[in-house]
């Protein structure tokens, strides 16, 4: 019961963090911000795992304590506060639910989650402990908490690591955007690929592009339709590209023609020669 209470106020904690961040993800970005204030709730994220290390550390301890020195436990009055634990559980992650596309949401729905397996399992051992006055469950029963806590935090500290590290999300995987962006008429390829998340659902993408030599106007239609390809099918909403081609221009000095042959420069080509002669 302990344990279980500890990880509760701790839940309660981790709601108003939660609350916070939701709000400062909505402030515009500034000239100093200029992504806005999209990783607050990743920070958020991480204070959060360090609160439930402490309590899975103090929970460890107690538990132990109790396996050496057993305490008396009212088991009936035990479950029946599980209960109703249980039943607020219950109602806060129904309420949540609409929101867990956002980790910092869906951490803290995991730690609710997590709070109405842990009252099942007090109900289950309150009531063993009134029929047999069996007490080692209780301590062995907070072992089992502390370690269900901790794997939540692990989960969540591994998230939000991600995310600050500029990792690609977990669900994307880099050769099917390519492949998908080259499905696009007017593509020739896509290289100098990188996409990262900006927030808990926030996604960015800077690649280069390649296509033939054209107008501006014509690029842009290429481009509008690679956006939509990007925000569609891998909801990735900022992008910045950069348009390449293969086309040789005037004073350049090595490059590819279409028909894939190298192309040395005239005039580097007659410097060249006038050196060597």
């Amino acid at each position: 019961m302990l344990s279980d209470a500890g990880h509760i106020v701790t839940d309660l904690v981790v709601l108003g963090l939660s609350s916070f961040a939701l709000a400062q993800v909505q402030r515009p970005a500034s000239a100093r911000r200029t992504f806005g204030y999209q990783r607050v709730g990743i920070l958020v994220a991480l204070v959060n795992a360090l609160l439930l290390a402490a309590v899975v550390l103090g929970i460890v301890v107690e538990a132990i304590r109790r396996l050496q020195h057993p305490a008396a436990v009212q088991g009936g009055i035990m479950a029946a506060a599980a209960v109703v634990g249980l039943v607020i559980s219950l109602v806060i992650a129904r309420s949540l639910e609409p929101m867990r596309a956002d980790l910092t949401v869906r951490s803290a729905l995991m730690h609710i989650w997590g709070d109405a397996w842990a009252a099942g399992g007090i109900i289950v051992a309150g009531l063993l402990i009134a029929a047999t006055g069996w007490l080692t469950i209780d301590p062995l029963l907070s072992l089992a908490i502390a370690a269900l806590i901790a794997w939540s935090a692990w989960r969540v500290v591994a998230a939000a690591i991600n995310i600050l590290l500029e990792s690609t999300p977990a669900d994307l995987r880099t050769e099917s955007v390519v492949a998908a962006v080259k499905r696009v008429p007017g593509v020739n390829d896509l290289h100098d690929l990188h996409i990262w998340s900006l927030g808990a659902q926030t996604r960015a993408m800077s690649a280069h592009l390649l296509i033939d030599d054209q107008r501006v106007t014509q690029a842009q239609d290429i481009l509008a339709e690679v956006r939509e390809v990007l925000a569609h099918e891998f909801e990735i909403e900022h992008t910045t590209i950069q348009f390449e081609s293969l086309v040789c221009r005037p004073g350049d000095v090595f490059c590819v023609q279409p028909d894939g042959h190298p192309h040395l420069d005239d005039a580097h080509d007659r410097m060249t020669r006038r050196a060597a002669g």
